[in-house]
């Protein structure tokens, strides 16, 4: 199979038949052998029913539904899981992404990138409940990260299948996609690309997945730079803590024997027993993770790197 598209559905029977249509009207000149795989997220308005009707008269249509709502992250793993193509897309299911896109962000990928993603350059939202909260969360992701990408979520994207095999994404990964391939070491493009107005059907966002990204922003940037390495952040935060110990103590020490200051009502003198006792623990905390990302890649049989060529192997 040369392409899988991949479509997470919840509650969209209204746009459907028009977002399968517009595909299949923009793959089928490109002469590619694909299949259209839509993830039904537990919806209550038909959507399944209606999937499961068109692809009795479509064999390219392949439909997996979820038993309980798992969210857009949980989709796009389990259509990375269960897809079949060379070359893997990504899209949202409400029309606002244009599959008349697709074709160019293929040319892209054959000037030898192995990820490319769109870029809503003219974003059709509400500014309020979608745009602010998104131009919030890009921003902190980009701070932290350091990711070059502008716009982390546009579901439009473009994989090859080397790069989504070592994906594993949990909780509201989707929107670090790119942060993760980044990562990687892989060659990653973004390209501008068409945003429509939803015509049917309601979001699914709002500014409460601002906190939530958040939350998860904390996960990605441990996983991105200290995955393999956690004593470094616990460890060094117990250095940390044993330094200002002993600065600490070393003040109150000082004021004792040249001030008489009584050091058992000193407030230094107890910040550095208080110190003392977070560093031991962050100490001991380092350790603990260090074995526990040891037994994780050895249990499973992982490596903390991905090879990207073999020659005569």
């Amino acid at each position: 199979m040369d392409l899988s598209i991949i479509l997470p559905i919840y509650n969209e029977v209204e746009n459907i038949p028009q977002l399968i249509s517009e595909i299949e009207e923009t793959i089928r000149p490109l002469m590619l052998d694909y299949e259209i795989l839509a993830i039904n997220d537990c919806s209550t308005d038909g959507s399944l029913q209606l999937l499961e009707e068109m692809a009795k008269n479509n064999s390219q249509l392949k439909v997996l539904s979820f038993f309980t709502n798992s969210g857009q992250t949980a989709a796009f793993d389990a259509g990375f899981k269960n897809s079949s193509g060379k070359i893997l897309i990504t899209m949202d299911s409400d029309l606002q992404n244009d599959p008349r896109d697709i074709p160019k962000m293929l040319e892209k990928m054959n000037e030898g990138f192995d990820y490319v993603t769109g870029w809503r350059e003219k974003r059709k939202d509400g500014f309020i409940l979608r745009k602010f909260p998104s131009k919030i969360a890009n921003f902190i992701i980009r701070k932290v990260t350091k990711t070059k990408f502008k716009d982390l979520g546009c579901s439009l994207k473009v994989y090859r299948r080397s790069v989504v095999d070592h994906l594993h994404l949990y909780g509201e990964m989707h929107r670090f996609i790119g942060v993760l391939i980044e990562s990687m070491g892989v060659k990653v493009a973004q390209i501008p690309v068409n945003h429509r107005p939803r015509v049917a059907g309601v979001s699914k966002y709002g500014i409460n997945r601002t906190f939530k990204v958040i939350l998860e922003l904390l996960t990605v940037w441990f996983m991105k730079g200290f995955r393999t390495k956690p004593v470094y952040v616990f460890g060094g935060t117990g250095l940390f803590c044993f330094g200002l110990s002993i600065l600490s103590l070393g003040i109150s020490s000082y004021q004792k024997i040249f001030f008489e200051t009584k050091i058992h009502r000193n407030p230094l003198f107890l910040i550095s027993m208080v110190l003392i006792l977070v560093g031991v623990q962050m100490l001991a905390l380092g350790l603990i993770a260090d074995m526990l990302m040891r037994t994780y890649f050895e249990s499973q049989n992982i490596r903390p790197y991905i090879i990207a060529k073999k020659v005569n192997l």
